[in-house]
């Protein structure tokens, strides 16, 4: 989701050209679109580095057969789970375009959809952009001066959904690197959490519930405003906003482990090792011992402080009792390189990928890592042929927008 691409894209045929919008009164009308590009980064790839007979078979949508269907929440998330994201961006577009326009709350649900597919694809958070702004014109969402709500035909009530909300916030640091602006929209619904929490509480479990959800998300959005400061460069802000969520004295037992341990990860890569330890020792008082969470967390600390032996030991252990945490099997195959041995970090990044082809051999991070080993062990030659067998692989399994920075080829 991070790199855009250049250069001319292709794109469905059938969708509609965006027009003018000044008339829009429906979330279904399709002037609202822009036309959803089909190519992929990582199917031109292949194309280019693999003849036709090894390379894989990879599902390329086409428009005729997402479009002209309504498809329901169970279908759109199987294609979330299968990062199937340019289908995801037709079969929300069918979806919104087939559903009347009186069912806000379904159009509102599958323009998130249609939103984190753009989002996700390669190259096209331009156009997510874009249709949102187109979006809040029809629904009224920011500020709307009186005489362009009468205009509308309509008052500023379509609801949109808190995720909607947040992909519209992260929007402009995904889609050109604007994280002020992305601040600016996060600390808007930041504000809007918090006045929630100012309201007089009837104190009943309805009521209580709204309050650990709002509290969740202020904290959250917390740090989604201090890492996009730190995307900016700003280390000095983003600390200042995790100093803010989390004074020194504080110790409330009820804290969210995972948010605390997440705050605690982010200080670590802002050089907060002191903080970051404060945290880590919150979270430890809170849950068991050998909670994999807080196995975790040491592990990160002993990276941070360079005991890459004592790091290597507990990613190792976390991903033997647990095989699924993928992140730790890679992290102890990383600590290896720092320990001087690139081979058995390979071997250890390649046992992974074997044993579970559709999670750790489709994860960037994972590939990136594998193919930094390859840079420290083949010459040229073998070194291009090794990591065009890579991409034959993650090529069978991977979904939509994978990364290919990934494989380090450069032209």
């Amino acid at each position: 989701m991070a790199s855009i691409l250049s250069g001319i894209r292709q794109t469905a045929l059938g969708t509609a050209t965006a027009a003018d919008t000044s008339a829009v009164r429906t979330l279904n009308d399709r002037r609202l679109f822009e036309p959803t590009p089909l190519d992929d980064e990582l199917d031109d790839a292949l194309q280019t580095y693999v003849s036709s007979e090894t390379r894989p078979r990879r599902d390329v949508p086409t428009a005729p057969e997402y479009m002209g269907r309504v498809y329901g929440y169970e279908r759109l998330n199987q294609l979330v789970t299968g990062g199937q994201w340019r289908g995801l961006a037709l079969a929300a577009e069918s979806t919104i375009l087939e559903t009347p326009a009186d069912q806000e709350h379904k159009l509102m649900k599958c323009w998130t959809y249609r939103t984190l597919a753009l989002l996700q694809q390669q190259g096209c958070g331009t156009l997510a952009v874009t249709e949102l702004d187109r979006l809040e014109r029809a629904t009224g969402y920011a500020n709307v001066a009186r005489r362009a709500v009468v205009e509308l035909g309509r008052s500023p009530t379509a609801v949109w959904p808190f995720e909607l909300r947040l992909l519209r916030a992260q929007a402009p640091g995904v889609a050109a690197g604007d994280w002020a602006e992305s601040i600016a929209r996060l600390s808007a619904l930041q504000r809007g959490c918090s006045r929630v929490l100012s309201r007089p509480s009837g104190g009943d479990a309805s009521e209580e519930e709204r309050i650990t959800l709002n509290e969740r998300r202020v904290f959250r959005l917390s740090l989604m405003i201090a890492t996009c400061a730190a995307n900016l460069g700003d280390s000095s802000v983003a600390v200042q906003t995790l100093d803010q969520l989390l004074p020194a004295d504080s110790s409330d037992d009820e804290s969210d482990v995972r948010l605390l341990s997440a705050a605690a990860r982010l200080y670590l890569q802002l050089g907060g090792i002191a903080a970051a330890e404060r945290l880590f020792l919150r979270v430890e008082n809170i849950a068991p011992k050998d909670d994999k969470l807080v196995l975790m967390n040491q592990a990160f600390y002993a990276v941070a402080t360079a005991k890459w032996d004592v790091a290597r030991d507990l990613f190792a252990r976390v991903f033997a009792d647990h095989p699924d945490r993928i992140a730790a099997g890679n992290n102890a195959a990383v600590c290896e390189l720092y320990l001087g041995s690139p081979q058995a970090m390979l071997n250890g990044l390649q046992q992974l990928m074997v044993a579970s082809p559709t999670a750790a051999g489709t994860a960037e991070e994972l590939v990136f890592n594998y193919c930094t080993g390859l840079d420290l062990h083949y010459d040229a030659m073998k070194l291009r042929e090794a990591k065009i067998k890579k991409m034959i692989e993650v090529g069978m399994w991977a979904g939509d927008g994978f990364d290919m920075r990934s494989f380090k080829i450069h032209q």
